[in-house]
């Protein structure tokens, strides 16, 4: 019997470290409605990256976020993160708020070395493209800004994370 006991807890522990497995999508998801929907901004001229922007949609793989920015030597940096239905669904109710279906281009501010933002805002319903030539977008141009950036600051990665090289040759301790 001791053995027995013994055999069933080693067998239970090592079916427990069976390293990382991939997670299937939960089963309350299955009665998420994407409907098309997709958010995204991208802008050209900033200080953040020759070109930055954030995508949340639902299409390809679920409800997700992604932010990516275009190096100044042409490289592509790109991360991304699941939503919960619910997140995407809270998040849509502020899209809607703007009333992105009757926004436009949004006043140009003048002078050089105007960033330009892109924004692509869709459902089943129906689509649309905007622009806005801005240091600082202003309301409601600046509201999806937002409600993307802080969607983007949750994924994990390398990108934005403060880092510094330092030469310490020839330094003493």
């Amino acid at each position: 019997m001791h053995k027995t006991l013994v055999l069933i807890v080693v067998l239970v522990v090592v079916a427990g470290c069976g390293g990382k497995q991939d997670t299937a999508m939960p089963s309350s998801w299955a009665d998420f409605e994407c409907e098309g929907r997709k958010v995204a901004y991208f802008v050209v001229g900033s200080m953040a990256a020759s070109e930055a922007g954030v995508t949340i949609d639902c299409e390809s793989a679920g409800p997700r976020v992604t932010r990516w920015a275009v190096e100044k030597d042409g490289t592509r940096v790109e991360d991304s993160t699941n939503l919960t239905p619910g997140e995407f669904d809270d998040l849509w109710k502020r899209v809607e708020g703007t009333g992105w279906r009757h926004l436009g281009d949004c006043p140009p501010d003048s002078g050089t070395d105007v960033p330009v933002y892109t924004f692509d805002v869709a459902d089943s319903e129906g689509a649309v493209t905007f622009t806005c030539d801005a240091l600082r977008p202003i309301f409601p141009w600046n509201t999806l800004i937002d409600e993307l950036d802080q969607y983007a600051a949750r994924i994990e990665g390398t990108r934005g994370k403060n880092t510094i090289d330092v030469e310490d040759e020839g330094l003493t301790p």
